[in-house]
């Protein structure tokens, strides 16, 4: 019997520290939903034949073009995205505020440059007015990564602004975007890359 109650005693103690882990983890990222399952492509829609699969919990881009639609369009959020290149040189591309019509890519995004280069984190902008955008290139120097290691991306846009931060540091801001909803989409170009923990909160 008191076998059994020092059994049971323990098992408590096991479930209390794990609703404490999970409540934790709640605690850090409140208000944000995931957009990969870690399992398949459930909410998002390939786009113009882009290679991309789910392979080992990770979003798996192998080179060739078109990119990866979420199922939603968003206006004021922020999303954040762990990433890492598997060859160097590698290039890819997170869009936001997108269109769904185009012939490879959308006709219209805001792409935060995700390449293993000194571009990354940069803002492209195609069928909308440039922006205005400073570049931290010191903060990019200091916080970008090796080929094969996770790196994270925090992207702000909110009211016609955009902030991204690269492994924690301010890579870039930007001003003058459109302040309308689009899509949030992953780029096929030229790399293989894997992306994970992929989740946004809508900014109110």
């Amino acid at each position: 019997m008191k076998k059994l109650m020092t059994l049971l005693a323990a098992a408590g103690v096991l479930l209390a520290l794990a609703g404490a882990g999970r409540a934790t983890a709640q605690k850090q990222e409140p208000g944000f939903v995931p957009l990969f399952n870690g399992k398949d492509l459930g909410g998002w829609e390939i786009m113009n034949k882009g290679q991309f699969s789910v392979k080992d919990g990770v979003i798996f881009l192998d080179k060739g073009s078109g990119w990866l639609r979420s199922e939603k369009e968003y206006k004021d959020f922020e999303l954040r995205v762990e990433f890492r290149f598997l060859n160097k040189g590698a290039d890819s591309g997170i869009f936001v505020l997108a269109s769904k019509d185009g012939n490879n890519w959308p006709s219209k995004n805001y792409q935060v440059q995700t390449a293993d280069g000194a571009s990354i984190g940069q803002i492209f902008v195609a069928g909308y007015k440039a922006v205005k955008q400073t570049r931290n290139k010191d903060n990019v120097k200091k916080a970008m990564k090796p080929v094969g290691e996770w790196q994270s991306f925090v992207i702000v846009v909110k009211a016609g602004t955009a902030t991204v931060d690269l492994n924690g540091e301010r890579v870039t801001d930007a001003e003058g975007l459109v302040d309308n909803a689009g899509y949030i989409g992953l780029q096929g170009e030229g790399g293989q890359l894997e992306f994970k923990n992929i989740r946004v909160k809508e900014l109110k």
